[in-house]
């Protein structure tokens, strides 16, 4: 019986997380349609990751993955992308390189090479060829906005972690953390962004930066009061993906075992939660009484991403 609550604790945290992917796909790309607006801002690669882990459950993220292949791959970071990636399960990864894959052949960006996998294409959602285009409008896609006017990379990805955080001061590792990027490069890219007076910086030891969102509301059409909320999708998506591939292949014959699998799970991608998300206090449960905190923990996941996309 414990493994059918926690399959069915997976699984419902499976669809709340396909049902956020879906929004956000909507907030940023016209092959999505979705009546609920998202209400942070979209992380593309974490989107595209978790789109790839959960194709087989929700087969429209990779159609629209595919399309993003073609129209949208530009305004990707391949090297995020492959920072991300290492969050996530073999079999996520493996999928990045059929992405990649179609991202050269269908959309002839060629920055995707050292991903793609040869033949890849072929595993493609074909039929009726579909058109779309990447959005850049609205709070939630202020990453492509800002990567579509200040080029792919770093410096636009940091901006708009820091307006995200509602114009408070963040230290260099964090930022770093955030965004998925290597600290030193981390530090040149606010060095210049501060020079250039996109950034403030604050003396703080060591030095931190923020955005002030009331320099940048009125160009980029946003509450400088309420800007759009920065989340760390990546983290909550790679444990969903992790999750859904454990679930595969559940221990249901001792609850020991399944404790103890799903204590490692935990340990692998809990400490990156532990910012995000207000989890149960899980290391005062010791052998098959891990499982009851565990599925309350999973109940939590559900309403993070139910509550906040």
């Amino acid at each position: 019986m414990s493994a059918q609550r926690v399959a069915k604790a997976i699984g419902a945290l499976r669809e709340a997380t396909a049902q956020a992917a879906w929004i956000q796909w909507s907030a940023i790309f016209t092959v999505a349609a979705s009546r609920r607006p998202a209400r942070s801002i979209v992380d593309p690669e974490a989107l595209l990751l978790v789109s790839l882990a959960l194709r087989d459950h929700e087969p429209r993220l990779w159609s629209a993955a595919v399309v993003w292949a073609q129209f949208g791959s530009r305004l990707l970071s391949v090297q995020r992308a492959k920072n991300l990636a290492a969050l996530f399960p073999p079999t996520t990864r493996e999928r990045l390189g059929e992405f990649a894959q179609l991202a050269v052949t269908d959309g002839g960006d060629l920055r995707w090479r050292s991903l793609a996998h040869r033949g890849a294409g072929k595993t493609g959602a074909r039929g009726r060829p579909r058109e779309g285009a990447p959005r850049i409008e609205g709070a939630a896609a202020l990453i492509l906005r800002l990567r579509l006017g200040l080029g792919v990379g770093i410096k636009p990805d940091v901006l708009a972690c820091l307006i995200g955080h509602a114009g408070g001061a963040m230290p260099v590792i964090l930022i770093a953390k955030a965004t998925a990027y290597y600290g030193r490069a981390v530090r040149r890219a606010l060095e210049d962004l501060a020079a250039a007076d996109f950034l403030e910086t604050r003396p703080t030891a060591p030095i931190s930066y923020r955005a002030d969102t009331r320099k940048w509301a009125a160009l980029l059409a946003i509450e400088p009061s309420d800007p759009p909320a920065w989340r760390s999708w990546a983290q909550v998506y790679a444990f969903v993906a992790a999750l859904d591939q454990w679930s595969l292949a559940l221990p249901g014959d001792s609850r020991f075992v399944l404790a103890s699998e799903a204590r490692d799970l935990v340990d692998a991608h809990g400490r990156a939660l532990d910012p995000v998300i207000r989890l149960p206090q899980l290391d005062k449960s010791r052998g098959e009484a891990y499982l009851e905190p565990f599925i309350e923990a999973l109940k939590a996941c559900v309403d993070f991403v139910g509550g906040v996309v």
